[in-house]
């Protein structure tokens, strides 16, 4: 019987040595991985932050890396992207004198503020992406996530990958709609040539500050799943817990003031333009001529971007609920049958974090976001424009 326990004995000895040894392994393994990280260049415009588009945003001219190679160049590709900037302004503001010619009874008011509509929602993501990638928090955000370990390093990576092919699918999307929405009026050769480049141009920036959009919501995601497996850990302090919540929750704070009018507002312009282009299309003021198809197609065009503008924040109100749950998870590892006392701190903790969960959602779009919610509005928005179409398709023959 004594040999026995002192073979038990030996064996949780060498089961404390190997964890230890393990464990400091795994410490080793941090302060390397931080070691590593010191010596680059951790700025705004630092090429090692992982970023969707990485190719593309050089080439549209909303991000210049900071390495410091071919200043010049750059700086005379910037001009050149700006004068583009200003030459899509100028030829979507005189979409309506390209269609209908400069006499004075044939300006279309409508068609005029639809072009300013069209400068907001393609012209303005090149100056917010441009500013918020010189300006705002990205390298530090992203920098906070793929720092942590490599594991989070690879996932941030993956979905990058992720972003620019959804990047590169909006950019085809984007072409296909205004070519087929804007060409149908072109008479001469050089509209063709000169709309082609301006509509290429703007698509491009349309559809890469979406993805900056939701990569940035999914970094905020990742932030918070890091916390979530640190409350996993027995070794987790709950002062420790509090403090990277109120970083993360100070992290989307910032996002908010960098996307939250924005966002907002591109999401009430489609919205508004799905009821607006319905009124107008099925009241004449298009035509008799204008084929039922391009209606369909302007349709799913902005349930498409709605969409996209929805579904990132609902992955950052996940993740805030995965924390509270997990938070739960602690409070009910110290409750058995035969406990006589609550664990009052982790309740604390609990409570804490569920209070502060609505405001996680209310970070990004000014309204608290959830994937229930997010659905819902979809759905919404759905079944209003088929009853809408249901009922007057009939009216309209």
């Amino acid at each position: 019987m004594m040999a026995t326990t002192n073979e038990i004995e030996v064996m949780d000895v060498n089961t404390l040595s190997s964890r230890e040894y393990s464990t400091h392994n795994s410490c080793n393994e941090r302060i390397v991985s931080s070691i590593s990280f010191l010596h680059i260049d951790q700025g705004t415009n630092s090429l090692h932050a992982v970023r969707p588009c990485y190719y593309i945003l050089p080439i549209l001219g909303m991000w210049k890396p900071n390495d410091r190679k071919f200043e010049f160049i750059w700086t005379i590709y910037r001009i050149f992207v700006f004068i583009v900037w200003l030459a899509c302004l100028t030829a979507i503001m005189c979409l309506d004198f390209v269609h209908y010619g400069f006499e004075k009874n044939k300006i279309h008011i409508r068609e005029i503020m639809n072009s300013v509509c069209s400068c907001l929602v393609y012209l303005c993501p090149f100056v917010f992406t441009t500013y918020y990638l010189s300006k705002g928090q990205f390298a530090e955000l992203i920098f906070s996530v793929q720092n942590v370990s490599h594991e989070r390093y690879q996932k941030i990576s993956c979905i990058a990958k992720a972003y620019t092919l959804t990047s590169l699918c909006l950019w085809g999307l984007c072409t296909a709609f205004n070519v087929v929405h804007w060409f149908p009026f072109f008479t001469k050769t050089w509209h063709y040539v000169a709309y082609t480049i301006v509509i290429v141009f703007i698509a491009g920036w349309w559809s890469t500050w979406l993805s900056i959009y939701g990569f940035v919501c999914h970094a905020h995601s990742l932030q918070i799943d890091t916390l979530v497996e640190e409350m996993k850990s027995t070794e987790s302090t709950r002062p420790g817990i509090i403090y990277k919540h109120s970083v993360i929750l100070s992290s989307l704070e910032r996002t908010q003031k960098d996307f939250g009018v924005i966002i907002s507002l591109a999401l009430a312009y489609h919205a508004v333009d799905l009821i607006v282009f319905s009124l107008a299309y099925f009241s004449g003021a298009f035509g008799k001529d204008y084929p039922i198809w391009q209606y369909i197609g302007t349709v799913i065009y902005d349930l498409i971007s709605i969409s996209v503008k929805l579904y990132p924040p609902a992955v950052v109100a996940a993740a805030a609920h995965r924390m509270v749950m997990q938070a739960c998870r602690r409070c009910q590892s110290h409750v058995t049958p035969t406990s006589i006392d609550l664990p009052t701190e982790d309740m604390q903790v609990f409570q804490y974090l569920s209070l502060c969960e609505k405001d996680m959602g209310l970070k990004i779009l000014g309204i608290r976001i959830t994937v229930e919610l997010a659905t819902k509005i979809f759905v919404t928005i759905v079944t209003a424009m088929t009853s809408f179409v249901a009922f007057m398709i009939p009216r309209h023959k």
